[in-house]
């Protein structure tokens, strides 16, 4: 058996005080993960291209548009300076509206023009 120095405590106390530390410590967190935060859809509109391509855009209320594009894929845009209209931009993607006409550019190459469909 093990001899103790007097006035120590045993070793099991060190380790039974350190798990209680992390069990006390671990009970503060969260039980869930963060989840992002998801804002409101202010509007849907659609745009129609002269050949008949349809961008669908989702303005949100946390100043960001959500781009739908005809091959399914999706684009995520944040509110950018403009001097009319509404102006969006991530990267090198840029989508800008104005009054009912929108184009969507990636490095200033037009990949999209079109109209406002009327209801």
């Amino acid at each position: 058996m093990h001899q103790m120095a007097p006035g120590l405590p045993p070793r099991n106390y060190h380790l039974s005080t350190m798990l209680a530390v992390l069990f006390v410590c671990g009970s503060c967190t969260a039980l869930k993960p963060d989840s992002p935060v998801v804002s409101d859809i202010a509007s849907v509109i659609i745009y129609v291209s002269e050949t008949g391509q349809i961008v669908r855009a989702d303005y949100r209320d946390d100043d960001t548009v959500i781009l739908i594009f005809p091959d399914g894929k999706t684009k995520i845009l944040q509110l950018a300076v403009s001097a009319s209209g509404a102006r969006f931009t991530s990267g090198a993607a840029e989508w800008w509206e104005h009054q009912g006409e929108a184009t969507y550019r990636e490095n200033d190459q037009l990949i999209f023009s079109g109209k406002q469909q009327q209801k």
